[in-house]
């Protein structure tokens, strides 16, 4: 499938519980696969470790969440999803239910961004493709809801589709649609997004990390410092940022 096609828009109006569309509706169907690993990758380089407790909002037909809870501890995958079938079709379909009882993930169906529904902290918060299908005013409440259940040195991964990105100049602007938008989109321009996270008590950066349509933004609680210049060069080569376990100031360098 064309990567600027709107087909996979188009069966997402369509699907329905028990159809196998719960791929098709979070995205490109022949994309799922890397959509989920890509996330994983990214999460993996910035720290994400098995004793990380991890905050999955939006999280779909479990794209990242079925690389995610093999990876955490068992209870440490949290997943935020209002529409439950897609998480009931992921179970059924990609997961198993003896998976699903080994690995114990919680989920909640809340859909007003609320996070601190599972009573804890966490060290990361992913959220692809979500405000990518909000009004501003659902942005900032997930920024808002993200800033108090971040553990120190917590980290915020989002994708926004802002001016950086090939459906830039289609878009309706996010900043003055209300509520969920879904399957269409809207867009926010990369200084909204950075103010956003600002008022919310975020510092927030975008990444440069892949995404056939969208951008990556990290955010992390005000006083935490932004990624160096070493660390971006360091993203995506392998290394892990952010774990004392491995180190990254004695990696071999390509002669200049």
């Amino acid at each position: 499938m064309d990567d600027h096609s709107d087909d996979w828009i188009d069966a997402a109006r369509l699907d329905s519980p028990g159809t196998g569309g719960h791929r098709s509706y979070v995205g490109p169907p022949d994309q799922y696969d890397f959509m989920g690993a890509t996330q994983f990758r990214l999460l993996t380089g910035l720290g994400l470790r098995e004793d990380h407790h991890l905050l999955d909002l939006g999280c779909g037909s479990l794209r990242a969440g079925r690389l995610l809870m093999f990876y955490l501890r068992p209870g440490r995958y949290h997943g935020i999803e209002p529409n439950g079938w897609l998480i009931d079709d992921a179970r059924a379909r990609e997961i198993g239910a003896d998976a699903f009882a080994l690995r114990r993930p919680r989920f909640d169906g809340n859909a007003a961004m609320r996070m601190d529904v599972f009573g804890r902290g966490f060290d990361f918060i992913v959220a692809q493709s979500v405000f990518s299908h909000t009004g501003g005013e659902m942005l900032d409440r997930a920024l808002a809801n993200a800033a108090p259940v971040l553990n120190p040195g917590g980290q915020f991964l989002f994708t926004v589709l802002d001016e950086s990105t090939p459906a830039w100049p289609v878009l309706a602007p996010g900043a003055g649609a209300e509520g969920w938008i879904y399957p269409d989109c809207v867009g926010f321009a990369r200084e909204d997004v950075l103010a956003r996270c600002a008022r919310a008590g975020l510092s927030a950066e975008p990444l440069d990390w892949f995404h056939p349509r969208q951008r990556w933004y990290r955010a992390v609680p005000q006083g935490t410092p932004l990624l160096t210049p070493e660390q971006r060069a360091l993203l995506g080569t392998g290394a892990v940022l952010f774990d004392p376990r491995f180190p990254t100031d004695n990696l071999p360098r390509t002669p200049a």
